[in-house]
């Protein structure tokens, strides 16, 4: 197996242990809801947290196949990017202004505690614009590489805050 076929198959098995996770955590009273913080007996937290766990499985999938059919780098690192911005901004949403905080990994979290992290994950998600515009422009891979970074740092000291 060559390097190039390395990060398809990880993409592709982990896409599909995700979605296989989220699969048996639905059973009420599957032990699987425990190492996310969720109740047995809580149906709605589990489907919340599964639906998350394979909308990720399917997007590392659908990233494997882009990878697999030769979609230029650009191309997928631009769609992998802004649908990571979305997706983020939108978990961000619904934890900070739909009280969803089921959606989080840490068990019984505060109000409060939610609030600040959705806010953060909607941040996290406007910040991984700016790596997206340089893919989008055509900026170097330098660049790009350091913007990402950066938005890293920025993302790893505002959930850092948030959780205080």
């Amino acid at each position: 197996m060559s390097s190039a076929d390395v990060a398809p198959a990880l993409l592709v098995a982990l896409g599909v242990a995700l979605c296989i996770v989220a699969l048996a955590s639905l059973p009420s009273g599957s032990r699987l809801r425990r190492l996310y913080g969720v109740a047995d007996t809580d149906d709605r937290g589990a489907r919340a947290n599964a639906a998350v766990l394979a909308g990720t499985g399917a997007f590392l999938l659908a990233l494997a196949a882009a990878i697999v059919a030769d979609v230029p780098d650009r191309i997928v690192a631009g769609g992998a990017l802004g649908v990571s911005a979305v997706g983020t901004l939108g978990l961000g949403w619904l934890v900070r202004y739909r009280d969803r905080r089921e959606l989080l990994t840490t068990p019984d979290v505060s109000r409060e505690r939610a609030r600040r992290l959705g806010g953060a994950a909607m941040a996290t998600g406007v910040l991984l614009c700016f790596p997206l515009v340089g893919v989008l422009l055509g900026a170097s891979e330098t660049v790009i590489a350091a913007v990402t970074l950066f938005v890293g740092g920025m993302v790893g000291g505002l959930v850092a805050l948030a959780y205080r």
